[in-house]
């Protein structure tokens, strides 16, 4: 499969940002709610939280007719991400680390074989080709950030000097007002040098 350009994805995956800008949003106020209720601090347990948050995401992006689901390889943590399938895109959706107006930290796939092979591209759905992508986000106390940070990973291991990424843009919540067209000849905020 030809390398998807960041215009090209944009493009392709126009018709779901509403409804994961929605379906996070949605999320994040369950689990805010939830919390609240229970008198609970998310400093805690920030991972119960964020399993509250993704969980009602997902569900809400299936009610909305997106192929997604919960994502993980180890049967304990099945809430750690969410996987979206869309026109031959593989979305893994995954909450970002970043502060005070940082750049979003992009994540290593670390020690997971199968985290590993979706980062250097290998297809995440059997017998069929995918171009995979990482889609972050975050939230400052609850609220969800905007833009999103979109990133097509090529590979990548448990240690920082080994990532390997094609290109990182941002998905604002505006695009989603512009028309699919539009989107094909924006340029990534970041691109490799040697595939730029």
């Amino acid at each position: 499969m030809p390398m998807a350009s960041y215009g090209r994805a944009l493009s392709a995956l126009h018709p779901t940002f509403a409804t994961i800008f929605h379906s996070l949003e949605e999320g994040l106020e369950e689990a805010q709610r939830y919390h609240t209720e229970m008198l609970y601090r998310r400093s805690d347990d920030p991972h119960l939280f964020l399993h509250l948050a993704r969980r009602r995401a997902c569900a809400v992006l299936e009610r909305e007719g997106l192929s997604a689901r919960q994502v993980d390889e180890t049967a304990a943590l099945n809430l750690s991400g969410i996987l979206i399938h869309h026109q031959g895109f593989a979305v893994r959706v995954l909450h970002a680390q970043h502060e005070g107006g940082r750049e979003v930290e992009i994540p290593v796939p670390g020690s997971s074989k199968p985290r590993q092979d979706f980062w250097r591209q290998a297809s995440a759905i059997p017998d069929l080709e995918t171009d995979n992508l990482l889609l972050l986000w975050g939230d400052d106390g609850g609220v969800l950030t905007d833009p999103l940070t979109l990133v097509r990973p090529l590979g990548g291991d448990n240690l920082k000097a080994n990532l390997r990424v094609e290109w990182r843009g941002k998905i604002s919540r505006e695009m989603a007002k512009l028309r699919a067209e539009d989107l094909v000849d924006l340029e990534p905020d970041w691109q490799a040098e040697e595939l730029a």
